[in-house]
């Protein structure tokens, strides 16, 4: 099922994707269901949002290790399809690297990957942003500026990762084309369990926290008037443009 968080009249609300149509539903159904309202809407006619704004946490795994690495972003750091990747003036190097968002939906804690799959809301599509020339002496800087995560464009709740492509462009020019699931530098069905275990050993998870998953070694820079476009078939395309103000 795939979920979208937008915007229509003035209002945010959410629906489930039916073709080129939402079911609008009653409110957010990661905490009240999937009620419908009985209304429709275009899908041209919204605006979509991020799917999910992380209530508690991100958490971005650093390492595929045994136990992984991981730095903490901020909520702020999270916006849209469409919305602006803003250089900050501290950084003189960005780059972004798309990877698999795994949106937490029930609380957490010292669970067993055999559990994990349960405290899984669904999935979505995240364009990872970095200052790397801030990252060896400050990693948690380096990726929290605001905008440094857009998420998106839906969240879906049955995704199979089995060899799914994960395609990312800067421009035309492709830099990032991986299969997940298809070897062990990309999150697979076993590997998403172990990170939703593991982290939930480290600190609660809550419903709609964040754990970034994917391929390593995969950023490419970006600078003022590119686009990125990140996809991860079955889930979605997630475009976004690259701004540094004057």
């Amino acid at each position: 099922m795939k979920i979208a968080r937008y915007s229509y009249q003035g209002a945010i609300a959410f629906g489930i994707v039916d073709d080129d149509e939402l079911v609008v539903l009653t409110s957010d159904p990661m905490f009240a269901g999937f009620d419908t309202t009985g209304d429709r809407v275009a899908l041209a006619e919204v605006k979509l949002l991020a799917p999910v704004i992380p209530r508690s946490k991100i958490v971005a795994v650093q390492s595929s290790a045994a136990e992984p690495a991981f730095v903490l972003k901020p909520n702020t750091a999270v916006v849209g399809p469409g919305d602006a990747i803003v250089l900050p003036a501290a950084s003189e190097r960005v780059e972004v690297d798309g990877q698999l968002a795994i949106i937490i939906g029930k609380i957490a804690k010292n669970v067993t990957a055999a559990d994990a799959a349960s405290r899984v809301f669904g999935y979505t599509v995240a364009t990872v942003v970095s200052a790397a020339d801030l990252a060896e002496r400050d990693a948690t800087r380096a990726g929290a500026f605001d905008t440094f995560l857009p998420l998106g464009p839906i969240i879906e709740t049955d995704f199979d990762d089995a060899a799914t492509p994960l395609r990312g462009l800067i421009n035309d020019e492709e830099f990032q084309a991986v299969e997940l699931g298809n070897d062990d530098s990309t999150p697979t069905e076993d590997t998403v369990a172990a990170l939703v275990a593991f982290a939930s050993s480290v600190f609660t998870l809550l419903p709609g926290d964040v754990i970034l998953a994917g391929p390593m070694d995969t950023a490419a820079a970006v600078v003022d008037g590119d686009t990125v476009t990140m996809s991860i078939a079955g889930i979605g395309t997630l475009v976004n443009s690259v701004v540094r103000p004057a």
